[in-house]
């Protein structure tokens, strides 16, 4: 099973002009024509497969009590409680993400959930079983995502969050 994963940078305000449904065309997936061009910007990433293992890394080890460990992957909110739709992290929920992504060690976060990370990887179905080659895959997502998280947190926009199937 392949889900991607997508994080949109827009700024603050815009989030609270936007229905859903338009804060989730706003955030396009791979094969939309508008992807590429928003990934070269940095306002745009993707990940294929890796979003569950990034979240699990993140959050399963007990290491890092703090909520912001929750914000990165599957944080924000959505625009309707309760409906179906992307997610939201508001300026101040993506300062708080980049502050926890930049001060974790995020190899060592992946190497400490090894057996979690197998065991969801033999559970998800993938073809492949979990290896230092899933593990590297991880980390370099996890660091890209730090990466746009700093660029957004630096410029105070907010960040839409969207799954395909």
């Amino acid at each position: 099973m392949s889900v991607d994963h997508f994080w949109r940078r827009l700024p603050g305000p815009a989030v609270d002009t936007c229905s859903p449904t338009e804060l989730g065309e706003l955030v396009p997936d791979r094969h939309d024509v508008r992807y590429d061009q928003l990934a070269a910007d940095g306002l745009l990433l993707g990940v294929r497969s890796t979003a569950r293992l990034m979240e699990l890394a993140l959050t399963e080890n007990g290491l890092h009590p703090d909520p912001a460990a929750r914000l990165p992957v599957y944080g924000g909110e959505r625009p309707e409680p309760g409906a179906a739709g992307p997610l939201v992290l508001r300026p101040e929920q993506v300062a708080a993400a980049f502050t926890f992504l930049r001060d974790s060690a995020l190899g060592e976060l992946v190497r400490q959930q090894n057996t979690v990370l197998a065991r969801t990887v033999a559970h998800l179905g993938y073809p492949t079983p979990w290896s230092e080659t899933w593990a590297a895959r991880v980390v370099a997502d996890l660091r890209e995502l730090r990466d746009f998280f700093a660029d957004a947190a630096a410029a105070g926009d907010a960040v839409v969050v969207r799954e395909s199937r």
